[in-house]
């Protein structure tokens, strides 16, 4: 068993994970929630919740991607598809591993809320430039930053304001200092840019880490929901 492949038994079996799939006809992945289930190393099954799996838009040519919370930094699999059993199962053979040396203070999970990435001025340095403004939503959040999606690419200045509207509430927003970290092009009218908070209150980092433990309560929701239909 190589290195790579016995990372697999770090995994706990039936640990739900988000897998990143490729699609027929298009560069953006579908992501998913989903649950690990251990078979025999290099191959494991990602099951899936009742229509949760596109099975006719899969495009089982490339390779997947699978994100594991492993309680720190997260460990990401690339993984072939090997066969699609029914409309709730991937067969897959791991290809390799990569872990994430991106030091995180506190676990990361999706979440679809509305952000606005403003310019910050600071006039005790005397910064120069002309304000903006750019409207997207986020695509995963943490006590210490958030990745979202803009239809623009935001200008990568040192720091910015972030105005983040609190997942699952249309009405609490938060505004906290952040710098973008990297930026990715992924269609003409889709950026994925990942921001890390510089300066952010106790009382909102505790905010956010609370809107972190009700959608991971869901995953596990989501864990029990699987099991019952396998």
């Amino acid at each position: 068993m190589t290195a790579d492949t016995a990372i697999l038994d770090t995994i706990a079996d039936n640990k739900p994970v988000r897998v990143f799939l490729p699609v027929i006809g298009g560069k953006e992945r579908y992501r998913a929630h989903c649950v690990y289930q251990k078979t025999s190393p290099p191959h494991f099954n990602l099951l899936f919740a009742l229509g949760a799996l596109p099975v006719d838009s899969i495009n089982t040519q490339q390779t997947a991607i699978i994100s594991v919370d492993m309680g720190g930094p997260n460990l990401s699999l690339e993984a072939k598809i090997k066969a699609i059993t029914g409309a709730q199962t991937l067969e897959m053979i791991m290809v390799k591993s990569m872990s994430h040396n991106q030091m995180r203070d506190f676990f990361r999970v999706d979440a679809a809320a509305a952000v606005i990435s403003r310019s910050f001025q600071s006039e005790v340095f005397g910064e120069q430039g002309d304000p903006w403004s750019l409207a997207g939503n986020t695509v995963d959040i943490s006590g210490s930053g958030i990745l979202a999606t803009f239809s623009q690419e935001p200008p990568m200045e040192k720091q910015i304001r972030l105005e983040i509207t609190l997942p699952g509430s249309a009405t609490e927003t938060i505004s906290v200092l952040a710098h973008p970290v990297r930026s990715q092009k992924i269609n003409d009218n889709h950026y994925e840019v990942a921001y890390q908070f510089d300066d952010i209150s106790t009382e909102d980092r505790d905010k956010i880490i609370g809107c972190c433990l009700v959608l991971q309560r869901r995953l596990l929701r989501l864990k029990v929901q699987v099991k019952d239909q396998h």
